[in-house]
Order: structure tokens, then C-alpha cells, then sequence
């Protein structure tokens, strides 16, 4: 079977590294989206108590650590805690929830941020993390009976980032929870597992307007440029 790779792939002018071509490589890839991409390493960072200052997560039980809109965590890979109350040391990574975790646990919440048990109090942890990738949009829509249909093209959605209430019977910052078909928890949002829309508790909330932020699909497709064929020399 003959090779797939093309000679004259990006990937191949990256590799031969010509200095003449290196500036519109970056260029084309958007090489500082690559690198906000990269494994993230924060070091003894303090976690935000429970309710303050990071509306987009659980409010009961848990403190976070607030990551920026463009570099929010797909998986945390090593996390220690080295000052508070909780057992000092490697701390135990949980699959993604809403719910605040256990002592001696973390885990990454559904809008991205991380997550860490409230009475464990840490005011210094190291986290390890794979940024998730992709562009950042913020969209003011309206909501028809507890449902924000995402604009056609900007879904599906990879991620809630934040949602706020500007009309409605609550309005305000709402905390983002786990992809569902439903939501009846009020002043929180969701988006639906199809990513399509993102989901209001209607019946206690019924909210009308609602500002959204949304990690959507990369519109630089890394994958298919280079493996492509390429001008670059």
C-alpha cells in the first residue's frame, strides 16, 4: 500500500523549516491558539472560596479555580495541594460534574473551571491540566420556554463557558451544570446532550433574554492543514 502522506503537506514544509516560509506557517495554523492548546502547568495557585468571584460554577460545597475563557481545562492530569486544611498531597481527579467533590478530590466543572472540596480549604495547589480547544463567541438570544437555540452556525457547541439571565423571573449570573435534555434546578443552564441549544429551569426561572458564552469548534483546523496539500516551500 502506497504512503497517504503528501510530500507537499503543511506538516512537510514545517518540517523542512525554510525561514522564508516559517512567519505564514504560523500564521496558518494560528500558532498562538496552538500553544494556548499545550499542557497547562499552574503553580500554587489559591482556589476561590465557595460563591465568590466564579458565578459559573456550583455554589454549595466547592472552591475553584477560575481558568481563563480561552484556556479552559478538557482533563486535569496531576493535581497536589501543599496548604489548608484537607490532607496535604496528591489529590484524587474525579470524571466531569457539577457536584462539588469530595475531600481530597478534584474534578473540572461542566464550564471548564476546577473544582475542589470546600473544607478542604487549599490556598495553594499545583494543577496539571490539556486545555480544551477551540474559538470563544458570547451571543445575547432569546429563550423560548426555557430553551436558547444556538445560532446554526456556530453549533454544535464544544462547551458552556458562562450563561447570565437578562430577562426574566431570575436574572443575573447562573451556574453552568452537566450536559442535559432538561433542567429544573434554578439559576443554573446547561447545554442539551445534542449541544444544540442550552437549557433553563423555565418553570421557576422563565427566562426570556440570556447572554451565553460558548467554546464552539476551532474555524483554524489544525488536523486538515497539515495534512493537506501546501504552497508553503
Amino acid at each position: 500500500m502506497s504512503l497517504s502522506s503528501l510530500a507537499n503537506s503543511l506538516k512537510a514544509a514545517m518540517n523542512r523549516g525554510q525561514p522564508g516560509s516559517i512567519g505564514s506557517i504560523l500564521r496558518t495554523i494560528a500558532f498562538g491558539d496552538f500553544v494556548r492548546s499545550m499542557p497547562t502547568f499552574l503553580r500554587a495557585r489559591v482556589p476561590l472560596a465557595a460563591g465568590t468571584a466564579n458565578p459559573y460554577v456550583v455554589q454549595t460545597g466547592a472552591n475553584s479555580l477560575a481558568l481563563p475563557e480561552d484556556g479552559k481545562a478538557l482533563v486535569i492530569t496531576k493535581a497536589y495541594a501543599f496548604a489548608g486544611t484537607g490532607t496535604k498531597g496528591l489529590l484524587t481527579i474525579d470524571v466531569d460534574a457539577s457536584t462539588a467533590p469530595a475531600a481530597g478530590h478534584c474534578k473540572v466543572s461542566p464550564n471548564g473551571d476546577v473544582l475542589f472540596n470546600s473544607t478542604d480549604a487549599w490556598t495553594k495547589v499545583d494543577v496539571v491540566y490539556q486545555p480544551d480547544k477551540g474559538d470563544v463567541v458570547e451571543q445575547v438570544l432569546l429563550v423560548v420556554t426555557g430553551v436558547l437555540t444556538i445560532p446554526t452556525q456556530l453549533g454544535p457547541a464544544v462547551r458552556l463557558l458562562e450563561a447570565e439571565s437578562l430577562v426574566g423571573t431570575h436574572t443575573g449570573k447562573f451556574a453552568v451544570t452537566t450536559n442535559s435534555a432538561t433542567n429544573a434546578v434554578t439559576l443554573t443552564a446547561c447545554l442539551s446532550l445534542d449541544r444544540l441549544t442550552v437549557v433553563f429551569d423555565n418553570a421557576d426561572d422563565a427566562v426570556t433574554s440570556a447572554r451565553v458564552k460558548l467554546l464552539v469548534a476551532s474555524a483554524v483546523d489544525v488536523d486538515a492543514l497539515i495534512e493537506a496539500a501546501s504552497v508553503q516551500q
